[in-house]
């Protein structure tokens, strides 16, 4: 048989008193559950949490419905509403931090990976060969050539235009 603590259906306070926690545990290993006083507490204060949320999101849903009254002049009042705007503030400032943690720790980690490799391949003559060599590369130098011979001939034609206008 199994029992569940619901605190939905009626008003409690925050915490257990201790003869609720006795009933509670005792209750509990009758049906061959040993939990310790801590566990109930523990789980007593996730499940407060979860009602106390519960219950304001429904009464932000009804300030959300009486919106119209506020429009109208009618004093609403609605203060859950900047608790959740809070809360979600929180979470995306959480959210951008954890982002930025994990994109700074897996760019060290590139970093280092890359540094391994560019290692290795300078150790390694014949993987230098390799990228230092192809059509792409001999191209590139032809076209540093092209471009130091173009730069030779605007200085040969600007020294004969200087020889000319003398």
């Amino acid at each position: 048989m199994r029992y569940v603590i619901s605190v939905y259906d009626y008003k409690h306070p925050k915490s257990l008193k201790e003869s609720e926690l006795k009933q509670i545990q005792k209750s509990l290993n009758e049906n061959n559950f040993d939990v310790s006083s801590d566990d109930i507490v523990s789980i007593w204060n996730a499940i407060y949490k979860k009602n106390l949320l519960k219950n304001r999101l429904a009464y932000v849903g009804d300030c959300r419905k009486s919106f119209h009254q506020y429009q109208l002049g009618l004093e609403v009042e609605c203060s859950d509403v900047i608790l959740f705007w809070r809360l979600d503030q929180v979470l995306k400032v959480t959210a951008n931090a954890l982002r930025l943690q994990i994109m700074n720790r897996e760019i060290k980690n590139l970093d280092e990976r890359l540094e391994e490799v560019l290692d290795d391949y300078s150790r390694d003559l014949n993987k230098k060969h390799l990228l230092l060599s192809g059509r792409r590369v001999e191209l590139a130098e032809d076209l540093k050539r092209v471009k130091r011979i173009h730069l030779k001939l605007e200085e040969f034609i600007q020294a004969l235009n200087r020889e000319n206008q003398v």
